[in-house]
């Protein structure tokens, strides 16, 4: 992924849902950051405020099992922020 350029990725969270039922939303939220880590190829990960209601939006024991996100690089050192893409 080049600066500046943006891409639209479905990540799956299904990991998530293996976990003690208290900790699934945050590890979700940790699933999405390292599934971007290696496809953005950015080790700072921004999650907008919608996005990240959208994770939480059913609580902490069930969080979605798959998403749809739109991740821009900046030009900024390896940071990518990531964005609901609907």
């Amino acid at each position: 992924m080049k600066l500046g350029e943006e891409r639209i990725y479905t990540i799956p969270l299904r990991k998530a849902k293996r976990t003690q039922r208290k900790k699934r939303t945050p590890r979700a939220v940790r699933e999405l950051r390292s599934f971007l880590r290696r496809h953005a190829k950015a080790e700072n990960i921004k999650i907008d405020s919608k996005l990240n209601e959208k994770l939480w939006e059913r609580g902490i024991e069930k969080p979605p099992s798959k998403i749809r996100v739109r991740v821009k690089k900046e030009e900024e050192e390896e940071t990518a922020t990531a964005y609901l893409a609907e």
